[in-house]
Order: C-alpha cells, then sequence, then structure tokens
C-alpha cells in the first residue's frame, strides 16, 4: 500500500434516517469520483449514533487531498449538506499532514 501524506478527518449530523436515504447516491459518487483520483490510498467509514456519518481519508500527498476536496461531487456534496434543507445540523473537516518518513534505505536504522 501507498504511504499517505495527508489525512482527512470528517464527520456530518445528519437529521435522521432519510437524509441518509437522500445522501446515497450522492456518497456513492463522491467515493466513486475519490477512489478514481491520483494519490487515493484508502478510506474508511465511522458512525457516531445517532446520526452522525464520518469520513477519514488517506492521500498520498496534500495536493492530492485538496484536489479531490475541490472536485465536482465532493463540492456538490458539501453543498447539499448546508443548503439549509434540514438535511444536517453539523459538521467538521480536519486536515493533517504528516511529516516526512525515513530516506530511502535507513528504515528501522537505529540513530545515535
Amino acid at each position: 500500500m501507498e504511504r499517505a501524506g495527508a489525512v482527512f478527518v470528517g464527520a456530518t449530523r445528519y437529521t435522521s434516517p432519510v437524509a441518509w436515504l437522500r445522501l446515497a447516491p450522492r456518497w456513492r459518487a463522491m467515493v466513486d469520483q475519490m477512489r478514481r483520483m491520483s494519490g487515493y490510498v484508502h478510506h474508511q467509514v465511522y458512525y457516531d449514533p445517532p446520526f452522525t456519518l464520518g469520513t477519514v481519508g488517506y492521500f498520498a500527498t496534500r495536493e492530492d487531498l485538496l484536489r479531490f476536496a475541490r472536485s465536482g461531487v465532493h463540492r456538490e456534496l458539501m453543498q447539499w449538506v448546508t443548503d439549509g434543507t434540514e438535511n444536517a445540523t453539523g459538521g467538521y473537516i480536519r486536515v493533517y499532514e504528516l511529516p516526512p518518513g525515513p530516506a530511502e534505505g535507513e528504515a528501522g536504522r537505529a540513530h545515535p
């Protein structure tokens, strides 16, 4: 697996399971696009009762992550979440950039 150099952690508190049903096709399109993007490494989803769904996404670089975040499908989903129609009541996104790993050939080597 490719090393992730950037990670996003985000969650949205939806209003009900009905909002999840409206979300489903949009979320599926976003995940499909994310998986096709250059630099995508992995993602996972988490649940926080009663109606919060979150995603942790791993990308090779911060630039790869931001390219996805600014992409059409992700942008459309974020507009849908915040359009004022009671789809969601809150959420957050955090972006973390990981420090570079050891130089090639130095992995596992003890340093005095």
